[in-house]
């Protein structure tokens, strides 16, 4: 008889006896209600029944109190079925069930031996064998004799040269299993391969041969072999390892661990350029544990994804401000509310949308060195729009924030700068200058404004009285100054002298 063949019909004998109860039950409750004949003879005539009195109501149901009775004031209503409570998803164990477990193990262990004694075996009928062993464990997991086949799974993964799955397949039955008789053949596979095959990943073990307590919860000692396999960084590794990522959410959603678990199958299918299904992984996340701590990390991840793998701009942008939105104090928001704004400038083309962002930034942190970058950042998205004067008073803003600090000296002198050369606005030009003087009169940016209002005054506003003035300010206040030595001649060609 083929093996396989012989593994379904163990592995499929379970689901016709378990099937027998409901089977029971659905033809109990197929049966038509009892009824008295005059009841049938009614029901035959097509006339519904007779309503009882309410008086005739109260006498029965005072004989028969179990009973519902329905009266001409209260239709009937059904009588339900008490609903059934499943309090976990392990299968009811009898005798046939057990039965037929043991003959499929029976079976693997067979073929395996025979695989195992054999020179060579086909790596295609291994493969298939392997998923055999997998059928079983669907099954049967809930029974102690499915560590034998987490080992028998092991041993194929071995024949076929797959050893990282080995190691991984051993440390599942060492962690799920670790009361059974084969846990030790489990350690000494695992340091086996840590001394031989895998050498090289012995870096990436955080304590896997070590095992841990029978006392834990299967679902927490299942999560705790997941956190130690993932530390395996080796491309190798990876396949199998999130092999078991979806099977720990497929049979622990609800775990404490799951939404970790959701951002590890994130981080690996993103190694393994499987952007697409990455970003699902992070939606799952956001969607089905909407309290977890984890969820704003999953976002910011999730716009990192569209942003940089996928290139899908206004996607990211859209989770950017949904994370800023949902959380606004997070710690990735002030990153969400900055990388927001740089795709807003450089990639769709909407200086507007990234000044919003910019402005929230100002807005939220005040004093913060955010603040200062996004003043500068909004002065140059103004200078390129031409919108000079928005650019302006974006960097007297700014020195206005931090008043006293060199960037705000900085913002000033590059105001001025802006207002004399793109705009031919003198008169503002001298505004800005005469704050550096005003706020800063101990810093040599303050001389070199006092000499350049002077001059602008005398060059481009023709004022050469009020020149005459600021020069003679300058001389008094700074009189050891090169530029009060300079200002001296400069006013003595201004009087004509």
């Amino acid at each position: 008889m083929n093996i396989f063949f012989k593994i379904f019909l163990s592995l499929a004998a379970i689901a016709v006896l378990s099937s027998l109860p409901y089977t029971a039950i659905a033809a109990e409750e197929a049966q038509p209600p009892a009824t008295s004949p005059e009841e049938a003879q009614a029901a035959e005539a097509g006339e519904p029944a007779e309503a009882l009195s309410p008086e005739a109501a109260s006498a029965i149901a005072e004989e028969q109190p179990n009973e519902p009775v329905a009266c001409a004031e209260c239709p009937p209503a059904p009588i339900c079925p008490e609903a059934l409570s499943l309090e976990s998803n392990t299968i009811i164990l009898s005798p046939e069930i057990e039965a037929n477990a043991t003959f499929a193990l029976d079976v693997l262990r067979e073929e395996t031996t025979i695989l195992l004694k054999a020179k060579k075996a086909d790596k295609d009928y291994v493969t298939a064998f392997i998923a055999e062993t997998d059928n079983f464990m669907d099954m049967y997991r809930e029974l102690s004799l499915s560590a034998e086949a987490l080992l028998i799974k092991a041993d194929l993964y071995r024949l076929n040269k797959l050893y990282e799955a080995r190691l991984v397949t051993l440390s599942k039955l060492l962690f799920e299993y670790p009361d059974s008789e084969f846990a030790e053949k489990a350690v000494i596979g695992i340091r086996g391969l840590f001394t031989g095959k895998l050498k090289k990943a012995l870096k990436f073990d955080k304590g896997l041969s070590k095992g841990t307590s029978a006392d834990k919860k299967q679902a927490d000692r299942y999560a705790e072999a997941i956190g130690l396999l993932h530390e395996f960084k080796d491309n190798k590794f990876r396949p199998f390892i999130m092999a078991e990522y979806k099977e720990f959410l497929r049979r622990y959603p609800r775990h404490e661990f799951a939404e970790q678990v959701l951002l590890f199958k994130s981080e690996g299918y993103s190694e393994m350029k499987e952007f697409e299904s990455a970003a699902f992984s992070l939606i799952w996340l956001i969607k089905l544990y909407p309290e977890s701590s984890m969820r704003s990390t999953a976002l910011f991840d999730l716009a990192l994804i569209y942003e940089e793998r996928m290139k899908e701009y206004e996607r990211s942008v859209q989770t950017y401000e949904w994370l800023v939105k949902d959380y606004p104090d997070g710690e990735q928001t002030l990153s969400s509310y900055q990388r927001a704004a740089v795709l807003y400038d450089k990639k769709l083309r909407n200086p507007a949308g990234a000044i919003k962002k910019l402005e929230a930034i100002v807005t939220k942190y005040p004093g913060d060195k955010a603040s200062l970058e996004a003043f500068i950042y909004m002065s140059g998205l103004y200078s390129s729009q031409k919108q000079y004067a928005d650019s302006v008073k974006s960097l007297n803003r700014l020195a206005s924030m931090f008043k006293g600090s060199d960037d705000a000296v900085k913002a000033l002198e590059e105001s001025t700068k802006i207002a004399s050369g793109k705009m031919k606005d003198y008169e503002l030009q001298i505004l800005v200058q005469n704050r550096i003087v005003d706020e800063y009169p101990d810093r040599e940016e303050a001389i070199k404004a006092l000499d350049s209002i002077a001059a602008t005054n005398a060059k481009q506003l023709g004022n050469t009285a009020d020149a005459i003035n600021v020069y003679k300010i300058l001389i008094k206040q700074y009189p050891d100054h090169k530029l009060a030595k300079a200002a001296v001649k400069k006013v003595d060609k201004l009087l004509g002298q």
